[in-house]
């Protein structure tokens, strides 16, 4: 929680969000990333905002845009705007939207963030106007800006003009990203230079590399995809024949220098860089992307029409995978590969609409807004908040990505989720059990490890994992420990520590119900927790209605409190009073052991109180001798405190504290007949409130 305040004041400081006093129409719930650093990344959750949002009618620029103004450039420069959205500052009125809530409160984005749906048009439009006067020579991608020109002489006067509009209009640059005055650079996958433009090698680089096939499935793979970008080839049926003699069942897989020559010939043909299309913003664009146990493969293409007949390829991207995602559960992989596809091709993909497509099935409805996934896929999907995509499922026979995916040769490979390392404290905590006890619980849990399993291989056919399979796409890994969403999935030798650190202070199977599933999940959870109540022996001695209890906050309020009730409970048996004190606003309650209520004694147990929480603003109480004395009056008065008296014989006027009583009565009379210390039990529970 400190982490998180922290985070927040930074961005209070920084003026970057405010706090909203009030309602808000528009509320989106705060996701945390811990970061390796132990720092915190602040993600707002905009999907469901981003479906009211209307889209900038701004046309992104691509690179055949800017193509015939290089031809005569021989010097260049790269500006690298510095957090670029958070420059442009949004309008009061426009704010409400990004509200979102967090534990200290609602705040909303001053800024232009991350997240939302026309951010990079509209980035790209006020940029875009800001460097207008210097059109000629200047040309800007989102945070990227180019300076060309024909003599050094001029460059160098543009770029002066140029880094003066951005300073006077506040605009922060990133300086270890920039690049000044050279003959040749990378911009938009291609390399500019005074002999002409173009494409950047790394487009075809993965293609090139591709290590030979070792079974038939794998060279089954490479030539669907030369059949599919390279079908107007010239001679392709000549060249692909000795591979295809591979593919026929019943033939024995022999690698020799015919089937090596014919591979290489097909790599060189299909990876020519030359043979690469530039990217039209008027063509469908689809992004192919798949996962193989050891690495991941995508390929952009573009289309002229309606159908998928003449594929434009336009780049190919592929990527090892880590020791870690090596362990990732097959969905995982999938989704991994969908999304660092994405961002491996933003700067052709922002501000447009294109095909996700995918071979694994469950993504089509894990990549929707109102889905539920583990909580890694979660934050990959929250990465592609400004991307408008709609993603569709093809068989993996129809993949073209697969030998991208495959074929990929050995290399060190790049953390894509380093951030995404964390833990369920909450559980751990609330458990008493240290991470090792705990998976050591979890690998000798047999139907866990079917559960593992399944996850990892796809296949839920097993009858033990039967319970868990409606649930698949909710599923995933903290480390080897199971999760379902954010929550641990408790192996069965902690569910009854669970079901009884649930049941403290003998709540019902409301509240119960509530403190499990802020944690954690099993099959069959709800059933267990009435079962529990049900069999509880001070709750069948003591047969009260189990109503729920309202929400307690685990913390006190963050500020004096406002309101509130006191009211006088017993005399029990021994002759003890119980003086309940309850917040209104936060429901936090406090208890005092009496042997004497006169009116003095009650002020003093109040200012008690007081002196250590802050003197509330109203104080509403019944009409009892002790709180209509000149007492409390004379002490409310010098405090400023309003004294708000109930009707007399209509307890319900004063009905929280009344509830609350009800509830303390409830625990009393269990720890008397279970013929225990009643006092021990009154401090557990309300520790456990």
């Amino acid at each position: 929680m400190t982490k998180i305040e922290d985070k927040l004041n930074s961005l209070l400081a920084s003026d970057i969000i405010e706090p909203v006093v009030g309602g808000c129409p528009w509320v989106s719930p705060l996701v945390t990333v811990v970061k390796d650093n132990g720092d915190l990344r602040l993600c707002v959750d905009m999907r469901r905002a981003n479906a009211a949002i209307v889209r900038e009618r701004h046309i992104m620029p691509t690179i055949e845009d800017f193509l015939p103004r290089f031809t005569s450039a021989k010097w260049f420069s790269r500006l690298d705007v510095k957090e670029a959205f958070h420059q442009v500052e949004l309008d009061s009125e426009s704010r409400y939207i990004t509200t979102f809530i967090t534990h200290m409160g609602l705040f909303r984005y001053k800024r232009l963030m991350y997240g939302i749906a026309c951010a990079p048009e509209l980035f790209q439009r006020i940029l875009e106007q800001i460097l207008s006067p210097h059109s000629k020579n200047v040309v800007s991608f989102i945070d990227d800006v180019l300076i060309f020109a024909r003599t050094e002489q001029e460059h160098d006067e543009v770029l002066k003009a140029v880094l003066s509009t951005l300073s006077a209009y506040g605009i922060l640059l990133n300086q270890s990203k920039c690049v000044f005055k050279v003959l040749e650079l990378d911009f938009l996958g291609h390399v500019i230079s005074p002999d002409g433009i173009r494409p950047s090698h790394s487009k075809v680089e993965s293609l090139l590399k591709f290590r030979a096939p070792a079974t038939s499935e794998e060279v089954r793979s490479f030539l669907g995809l030369v059949t599919y970008i390279g079908r107007f080839l010239p001679d392709l049926a000549t060249i692909t024949a000795p591979l295809r003699e591979l593919t026929h069942s019943g033939v024995r897989f022999t690698w020799g220098e015919e089937q090596q020559a014919s591979f290489e010939r097909l790599k060189q043909l299909i990876g020519n860089v030359q043979n690469l299309r530039f990217f039209d913003n008027k063509l469908r664009t689809r992004v192919v992307a798949d996962a193989s146990p050891v690495a991941l493969g995508a390929v952009l293409l573009q289309f002229d029409g309606p159908t998928d007949d003449d594929p434009r390829p336009i780049a190919y991207a592929s990527k090892s995978l880590t020791t870690t995602e090596k362990r990732y559960c097959q969905t995982e992989k999938e989704a991994l590969a969908l999304v660092w596809a994405v961002e491996r091709f933003s700067v052709y993909l922002l501000g447009r609409t294109f095909e996700l497509e995918t071979d694994h099935k469950p993504l089509e409805a894990i990549f929707k807004p109102t889905s539920r996934p583990c909580s890694r896929i979660e934050r990959w999907v929250l990465r592609l908040q400004s991307f408008s995509f709609v993603v569709k499922y093809r068989s993996g026979t129809g993949n073209v990505a697969d030998p991208l995916s495959r074929l990929v040769e050995a290399q060190q490979p790049e953390e894509f989720d380093a951030e995404s390392k964390f833990m369920v404290l909450a559980v751990l905590e609330s458990a008493a059990v240290d991470v090792q006890q705990l998976e050591e619980m979890s690998n000798t849990d047999a139907t866990l490890e079917v559960v593992k399993q399944c996850l990892r291989t796809g296949n839920w056919e097993a009858q033990e994992a039967k319970a868990f399979s409606p649930f698949k796409n909710e599923l995933g890994f903290v480390g080897d420990l199971l999760v379902r969403g954010n929550k641990l999935i408790a192996p069965d030798c902690l569910r009854s520590r669970m079901l009884d650190l649930a049941h403290e202070g003998h709540p019902g199977e409301s509240v119960m119900k509530r403190r499990l599933r802020d944690r954690v999940w099993w099959p069959g959870m709800d059933r267990d927790t009435e079962k529990r109540v049900r069999t509880c022996e001070g709750c069948r001695l003591v047969s009260m209605p189990n109503k729920p209890e309202p929400m307690s906050r685990r913390e006190m309020p963050a500020k004096p409190w406002i309101e509130l009730a006191i009211d006088f409970l017993g005399p029990l048996p021994c002759g003890t009073y119980l003086l309940v004190i309850i917040d209104y606003f936060s429901r936090y309650k406090e208890v005092e052991l009496m042997s004497r209520i006169t009116a003095k004694e009650t002020v003093e147990r109040l200012d008690r109180i007081f002196s250590r929480l802050g003197y509330p603003q109203t104080i509403t109480l019944d009409n009892a001798k002790q709180f209509v004395g000149t007492e409390l009056e004379e002490y409310s008065t010098m405090k400023g405190i309003t004294l708000r008296h109930s009707t007399p014989y209509w307890p319900q006027e004063n009905g929280l504290v009344e509830r609350q009583n009800r509830s303390l009565l409830k625990r009393l009379q269990i720890s008397h007949a279970l013929g225990r210390d009643w006092r021990r039990d009154l401090r557990e529970y309300l520790m456990m409130y």
